[in-house]
């Protein structure tokens, strides 16, 4: 192509370039997107590969990971049994008994109650109970609940034992957790026929005092007692319970003084319409406190715990 060509025909010749320059740029654009594409599709292949590296591991179970979670596990279990111990210290468990046993050794233990009481000069009711008057009347007992009664029995030994080192003056009532009238209420709720009698031996796990569903760490059951005490003495109860070996936990405290109560409830004579300053104290006298030096009519709610037997482990255990 001569300069004469390119004079005699401009816009060609300008489109000719253009053109020329457009297949430059696209070469050029192809060229570059050809290697951004390579180096793509390298690290596209490199990523799959070492995916397939991992999906055909087989990492687990790691020894090192297994033995020091094992480890863990131990001192896990560990705590638990020492903190568990602990707080069995003192506990009554249950104590499986034969029905004719348990009414000799019932009769045997009202008997030493009634008597340390009596030697601590504490008031109590006239042949009182202690909470089993149906089975001191003469009725046997289901054999499965047996061994919850007996563990009642000793609870509240326990807890006389604590009344009469506090000196309280008079023991108005005990009672305690009366689980098999709740057990055979649960049973016709369920859809058992009214008035039938529960097969002996078979009450249910709550009933004869058990851990229900076999992994409950403890269970409680709660007693209520009723005396009447000096302020001291009371004092002095608190002290007791809370320092006891058996974990029992105070849910309720209620105290009345009865002369206070009486005091207050009477009518008080009205001042001296002189209005002296001194007319309304003689009322305001007969209105103070006056704990400490009167019997006090006393009402606690406890909660008696027992614990389940410590855990024992199992070099391999899965759990």
């Amino acid at each position: 192509m001569n300069l004469a060509f390119i004079k005699k025909h401009p816009v060609f010749t300008l489109c000719l370039g253009v053109s020329v320059l457009s297949l430059i740029g696209a070469g050029a654009g192809l060229f570059v997107s050809a290697r951004i594409y390579a180096r793509q599709v390298r690290a596209l292949d490199a990523a799959t590969t070492r995916l397939q590296q991992l999906y055909r591991r087989d990492p687990f179970p790691s020894e090192v990971n297994v033995r020091k979670e094992a480890e863990n596990l131990k001192d896990v279990v560990d705590c638990y049994n020492e903190l568990n111990e602990l707080l069995r210290v003192g506990q009554v468990n249950l104590q499986p008994m034969e029905a004719a046993d348990f009414m000799q050794f019932l009769e045997k233990s009202l008997r030493k109650l009634r008597d340390r009481l009596q030697n601590a000069r504490i008031k109590f009711p006239e042949k009182y109970a202690f909470g089993f008057d149906k089975y001191a009347g003469g009725q046997l007992p289901a054999s499965g609940d047996i061994p919850r009664l007996v563990q009642q029995l000793k609870i509240i030994e326990a807890l006389c034992d604590i009344l009469r080192e506090a000196g309280v003056v008079e023991l108005t009532a005990i009672e305690r957790d009366n689980f098999e009238q709740a057990a055979r209420g649960a049973d016709v709720s369920s859809g058992g026929r009214r008035g039938a009698p529960s097969a002996p031996g078979a009450p249910s796990p709550e009933a004869a005092g058990l851990m229900p569903g076999g992994d409950k760490l403890m269970s409680s059951q709660h007693v209520k007692i009723s005396v009447k005490a000096r302020e001291i003495a009371v004092v002095k109860m608190l002290n007791l319970l809370a320092s006891q070996p058996m974990f029992m936990v105070v849910t309720q405290v209620e105290m009345t003084n009865p002369r206070q109560e009486s005091s207050a409830g009477g009518s008080v004579a009205a001042p001296a319409a002189t209005g002296a300053p001194g007319a309304a104290e003689p009322a305001a006298r007969e209105r103070q406190v006056i704990l400490g030096r009167e019997e006090l009519d006393i009402k606690l709610g406890l909660d008696v715990y027992r614990f389940a037997p410590s855990l024992a482990f199992k070099e391999g255990s899965k759990k």
